[in-house]
């Protein structure tokens, strides 16, 4: 259940972050709001750390290349979805964006890909991204 209200906070936080970031890149560009929520997410990352005391950042340098670059990889979302939000809207970027997050996350799980266990992926699982697809699409008209 925990994880299930951390995916819902993810989810909300981040449609919240869509919107907010492209009004910001309205008046500053949107490489600029881009850089500014990467840094803001920053600092208030460092501050937790800080508060809990969590002294596992000295570990850093033992982390593979490939995850480290995972903040650079944010940076590309990030403008990707401000550039999307202006072109489309909330509704169908946040719609297109979740079906892109679950095929990837499909692909992911079946290959094992990024030292994740292999899982088989069900006809049910294909038919649920379908219907997202529909429902997309019946948002889009």
């Amino acid at each position: 259940m925990k994880g299930v209200l951390f995916a819902l906070a993810g989810g909300f936080f981040l449609t919240f972050q869509s919107v907010a970031n492209a009004t910001i890149s309205n008046q500053i560009g949107t490489w600029q709001a881009a850089a500014m929520t990467q840094l803001t997410g920053f600092v208030l990352a460092i501050i937790i750390v800080l508060i809990l005391r969590d002294r596992t950042y000295k570990d850093l340098g033992q982390v593979p290349k490939l995850y480290a670059s995972g903040g650079a990889l944010a940076a590309i979302v990030l403008f990707s979805n401000i550039t999307a939000v202006h072109l489309m809207g909330v509704t169908l970027t946040i719609g297109i964006f979740l079906i892109a997050q679950l095929v990837a996350a499909i692909i992911i799980d079946r290959f094992g890909w990024f030292d994740m266990l292999k899982k088989n992926i069900s006809t049910t699982q294909i038919i649920g991204v379908g219907l997202m697809i529909a429902g997309v699409i019946v948002l889009k008209v």
